[in-house]
């Protein structure tokens, strides 16, 4: 998927997401999981909001997705919102400095799917070799990847 000046939306890239039917989901956002990723198998973006000064954000509304969902118990407010979102909300990539807790992120996430690695193969007994591990170790390589892309 591509952003509105046309540029391929990867993990890492800091987005900027405007004209949301929902006020909360316009702001700064990482791109943490795309389809095709090893560690992800949505067909969706997984945002995650960043604040100004680089910070991971905690609270409330951190986590979005790209294309725009609508999660109220109003069927027909989630229905306005994605014919909302469909034809107003935009997407773009920005330039963004203060990467340094993005690229953390994802050599955390690297170094944890590594311990998991080694909790599986030494104390539940998976083979190191099978398929599962494969899958873990892709991930690994993944997020590892990603954080040397950012720290370029």
């Amino acid at each position: 998927m591509v952003d509105k000046n046309g540029i391929e939306i990867r993990t890492g890239d800091v987005v900027r997401v405007s004209n949301a039917y929902f006020k909360c989901d316009n702001g700064v956002y990482f791109v943490d999981n795309s389809p095709g990723d090893p560690s992800w198998i949505g067909n969706d973006y997984s945002l995650h909001r960043i604040k100004r000064n680089g910070e991971l954000a905690t609270g409330k509304n951190r986590v979005a997705f790209w294309p725009l969902a609508a999660f109220t118990s109003d069927r027909s407010k989630n229905a306005a919102a994605r014919e909302w979102n469909r034809e107003h909300a935009e997407i773009e990539i920005i330039k963004f400095d203060k990467i340094e807790e993005i690229r953390k992120h994802f050599a955390d996430s690297a170094y944890k799917t590594e311990r998991q690695i080694e909790y599986y193969v030494w104390h539940c007994g998976w083979n190191e070799h099978g398929k599962e591990i494969r899958m873990y170790k892709d991930c690994v390589a993944h997020y590892k990847a990603v954080a040397k892309r950012l720290a370029a």
